[in-house]
Parts: C-alpha cells; structure tokens; sequence
C-alpha cells in the first residue's frame, strides 16, 4: 500500500572520495536525518551495498521517530538520487569514470535501485550540491551562481534563476583542466591538472614540498621518523593542519593557501566572464578555511576581471559544508521523479 504524499520521503546521497553522506527529507525538502560513512572503495558492487545499507539505515531511524517496527518501512521511500564525482552518463544512470572511486562504466543507478526497490537518480556531485544551495544555501535567490567544491576533487556546476543548469554529461569538470607549470600526476591519467592544486590533497602535497627548504610548524607537527626502511611522519597531514598552521602564522602554509587560492580565482576568472555570473560560492570541506582562501580567490578574480564585472561579483562561501549535497540530491530526486528500474 502507497503511503500518502505527506508521509514521502526522498533520499539524497552524496559520494565522495573520502566520505559519504545521506540524508532524508519530507515532501516539503526538511531534512529528516543524516548518516556518514567512510567511502567504500575496493570496488563498485561493495560501494553500492554500503549505499543501499545507509539508506536502510535511514528509513530504520525514520521507523524509530514514527513509532513503527523497527525494520525499515520502506513504502515512503519515494525516490533516491546520488551524486558522485567524475565523468557520468546520468540519463542512463552510469558511471563512466571517477577518478578517486573504482567506477568505470558502472550502472550504478540500475544496481542500487535493484537492492532497494526505488527509483535511482545519478548526477555529478557538484551539480546536486549546487541544487541544495540554490534551493536552501548561499545561491537561494540569485539570478546567476557559479557553485564549486573543493574536497578530495575540484568540479563546478551553474545556477541560473534558481534552476540548475546541467550541459553535457562532462560539464563542471574544471578540475581537469591542465595549469601551465603544474606537473603533479593526476588520479584521471592526465597530469598537471588543477585539481592537484586545488584540492584537499593538492594542498598538503604543495605544504610538504614547500617546507623542504623553507622553515615550517608543520615540519614541527608531522616529523618524520625512520619507518619500514623510509622517513615516515607518525600521522598524514590534512588540509585541516595547513589551516590551523596558517592561522598561527605560518609563513610555509600562508603561503599555500595564495598559491591554491589564486590558481583557483584565475580559472574562474574565465568561467565569470563567460557566464556573467553574479555570485560565485565556493563549498566543500576546504571552504571551511574561509578567507584563507576566498582572499586569493577574489584577489586573482580583480587582476582578471573587467572592473565592471569584478566589482559586482560577490565570492562567498557555502552555507552547508556537507549538507548541501545531500538535500540536493534528495530535492533533485522528488523532481525528477527517479531513474526506473
């Protein structure tokens, strides 16, 4: 038996390099309830079964909340979309390539939607967290919105009079776009792209080659010691301890975050002049550095920009670090109704 439309629910999963998140929301787009998960990544059947488990898992907190029994009531399950990174074929709900996930050519929407008996939705990551943005973030309301997250990757989508606006199955993937005197292998095949840079990866790698000849607390925080017959640092480095080194004033890290910020601002710089765009919102769990890294940005959009233009753009960061992703995806499946099985 259906359930009725007021108790619907729609489920949004964000897949990302490292972690992945899926929430829950009602037929009015209020988040319901979240879950976080460390990305499966041995292979593409695995990844989707950790997929359908966290959707389980939901409806199971739904049930609680509702007092039902406590196995999943899955009939309000109306549809479930998902956004991952890479190059897809989202009519068909395909995965062709992502660069950080073992995906190529998976149907992932036809193997999840198999397991859970529910309509699958597939897009680019990136384009579900710029739809949660324009509809409950920091683009809600603008006329014209480059939305880009930095993470594990570096992708954009755009947002124009609240809808998003998809291009091609390859579009937004600005990551891989190749810099000038960038030579870091890339995980895509190519080299020198500017996702290496601009990226939670592409700053601790440009903080580890800086602080081999320039004086650094990180090289305080991270020593490297003998291990397995190499020097080892007893923990990774993060993105995270760049920032905090920076705010401490940390020469090595500040300037990292110029580096990383300019050589974002001066690919967007393009993309504005192109598009006319009005806001430019920068998500993803490197935004949490603020101004570390909207600075640079605003600053190489200015020395790019027509004043006319540069003068009006606003760079703001995102509302929702995680969340956006998830509504996004949950709102773009009520709207699209789901991929059929």
């Amino acid at each position: 038996m259906m359930a009725d439309e007021a108790e619907s629910v729609f489920v949004g999963i964000d897949v990302g390099g490292t972690n992945t998140g899926a929430g829950m929301v009602d037929a009015e787009g209020r988040l319901l309830a979240t879950v976080k998960r460390r990305t499966e990544t041995s292979d593409g059947d695995a990844l989707v079964r950790q997929l359908a488990e966290m959707v389980r898992e939901l409806l199971t907190i739904r049930s609680a909340k509702a007092g039902f029994p406590s196995s999943p009531e899955t009939g309000a399950l109306r549809a479930i979309g998902v956004g991952i990174p890479g190059f897809l074929d989202a009519r068909r709900g395909v995965v062709r390539h992502a660069a950080n996930l073992p995906l190529r050519d998976f149907p992932l929407a036809d193997r999840l939607g198999a397991l859970l008996g529910a309509p699958v939705i597939l897009d680019n990551d990136v384009r579900m967290y710029a739809y949660g943005e324009a509809a409950v973030g920091a683009a809600a309301g603008c006329d014209d919105a480059l939305v880009v997250t930095v993470g594990t990757g570096l992708a954009a989508a755009v947002v124009h009079r609240g809808r998003l606006l998809t291009g091609g199955d390859l579009a937004g993937e600005i990551g891989h776009v190749k810099v000038d005197g960038n030579e870091y292998a890339c995980g895509c095949g190519m080299s020198g792209c500017l996702e290496t840079l601009v990226s939670a990866g592409g700053i601790v790698r440009q903080a580890k080659e800086l602080m081999r000849w320039k004086p650094s607390v990180l090289g305080e925080w991270f020593p490297e010691r003998p291990k397995a017959g190499r020097l080892q640092a007893e923990r990774s480095m993060t993105a995270e301890d760049v920032a905090k080194a920076a705010d401490l004033g940390d020469a090595v890290a500040a300037e990292v975050f110029e580096r990383t910020g300019r050589a974002l601002g001066s690919t967007l710089a393009a993309c504005a002049a192109l598009l006319g765009t009005d806001v430019m919102v920068i998500g993803g769990g490197v935004s949490r550095a603020g101004e570390r890294l909207l600075s640079p940005v605003r600053r190489a959009l200015a020395e790019r920009l027509h004043p006319l233009h540069s003068e009006r753009l606003k760079v703001t960061a995102a509302r929702w670090t995680d969340e956006a992703g998830v509504i996004g995806s949950a709102l773009a499946a009520k709207a699209r109704g789901g991929h059929t099985v």
